[in-house]
């Protein structure tokens, strides 16, 4: 089940890609990384082994064209003269490694090691998830002490035919060992919230390791007071729920994609029905579903949003100086003590307009009704210590940067 993390580099300097002694160089230099050894294979070209602290991996380098499909995403923003250059390079440098172990600590490191290896980099097409990265956000992620989002790991795509019939199903879990992900018999009404339902299983399989097998409950969230529990069904046994289906059929599989480890989410009505493996299709919940849904974020993904903003509230900072800016901090504030788990202090996230920046804190201004603290209302402003911030958006007139988008601000 488990294939490679094949990521291309397309660095500003074409000519770095086809001299070893640069990016070896580079290696060397690194005070994280340590080469052990390197050889040339005939067949799969420069094998790198190394260690990125404590963490051993082979990696499988060579110089490769690039094209760029259709159906790859650019998730980031480029620059008119970024976007003239990505166009005109024809090739880059192919950086294959398994991963095993913490999957987005993998991630990271493969980024980190990317970025030693050459100091300026346009893009890196991250071909199992089917993503291009900006080379401005892999420099600052791989500078991070933060993880990069689970949402880097894995993407979703839709396909649909004349009737607007949708299918769903994801690439890149594959890398961290794990089946993909599809829904099947979506429509364009509701495709967008199904599309969510796959994002928080595909973190739920993430954080657990993978070990969330075919049939086992997945708690996803709740929707208008009912719970939303998913489950992973083959997708050959799923397709006999869904007779009547357009696309992501078996003949839809034929060419050798999508026919292996891969997974069609259905759902379990009650605890009855998941001891019994009952499953229902994910369009028998579209009612619930269009009722204001909420998806669980899990307290490993709300930690590390935190870790994020925080470390990175220099630039909220900086956008809040310039005053065509509004910048806006979500703040974690303990909740009444009858809203806490036993004796452990919960917290409600609010969004504060910021006011002022000090060296203790930063005075903000609430902007909405809090439902669980009874001594605060909107509009209230405060002093708030920087430990206590979770979030951040700036908006600028030409669109809203957040602390995975600070990339923008980089030079």
């Amino acid at each position: 089940m488990r294939e490679p993390s094949y990521m291309i580099v397309i660095p500003e300097k074409q000519d770095d890609i086809h001299d070893p002694g640069v990016f070896l160089s580079n290696l060397e230099k690194s005070d994280f990384i340590t080469l052990t050894d390197t050889n040339m294979d005939e067949g799969r070209g420069l094998i790198i082994d190394l260690s990125v602290e404590d963490r051993t991996y082979k990696l499988c380098v060579y110089p490769t064209m690039v094209q760029i499909p259709n159906y790859v995403r650019s998730i980031h923003s480029f620059s008119r003269k970024e976007s003239e250059k990505l166009d005109a390079a024809e090739s880059g440098l192919a950086v294959t490694m398994d991963f095993s172990g913490d999957t987005a600590r993998c991630f990271h490191d493969q980024l980190r090691i990317i970025d030693a290896m050459f100091p300026e980099i346009l893009a890196v097409l991250d071909c199992p998830s089917e993503k291009i990265l900006s080379g401005k956000w892999v420099a600052l992620a791989a500078g991070s002490k933060t993880l990069p989002s689970p949402r880097y790991l894995f993407t979703v795509q839709a396909v649909s035919d004349e009737s607007g019939e949708v299918w769903l199903h994801s690439h890149g879990l594959k890398r961290a060992g794990m089946y993909e992900l599809e829904i099947l018999g979506s429509d364009e009404d509701n495709y967008n919230t199904h599309y969510q339902i796959i994002e928080t299983f595909a973190y739920r399989m993430l954080e657990s390791g993978g070990s969330i097998f075919p049939g086992d409950p997945v708690y996803l969230g709740q929707a208008a007071g009912h719970y939303l529990v998913g489950t992973a069904v083959d997708w050959k046994e799923a397709l006999q729920y869904y007779p009547n289906i357009k696309v992501g059929t078996e003949e839809d599989r034929e060419d050798g994609v999508h026919d292996d480890d891969t997974c069609v989410i259905m759902m379990y009505r009650n605890t009855d029905d998941a001891e019994k493996r009952n499953y229902t299709q994910v369009q028998a919940f579209n009612p619930l579903l269009k009722q204001n849904p909420v998806f669980l974020l899990s307290n490993q993904e709300t930690e590390r949003m935190k870790s994020l903003a925080i470390e990175r509230f220099s630039f909220a900072e900086k956008g809040f100086k310039n005053k065509d800016n509004v910048v806006i901090v979500k703040i974690g504030i303990i909740t009444d003590k009858e809203h806490w788990d036993g004796d452990t202090p919960q917290r409600e996230h609010l969004w504060f307009d910021l006011k002022e920046v000090r060296e203790d804190g930063i005075v903000a201004e609430l902007t909405n009704e809090p439902y669980y603290i009874s001594g605060l209302k909107k509009g209230d402003t405060a002093l708030y210590p920087y430990e206590d911030i979770t979030d951040w958006i700036i908006y600028t007139p030409e669109g809203r940067i957040t602390p995975d988008d600070v990339y923008l601000y980089h030079e």
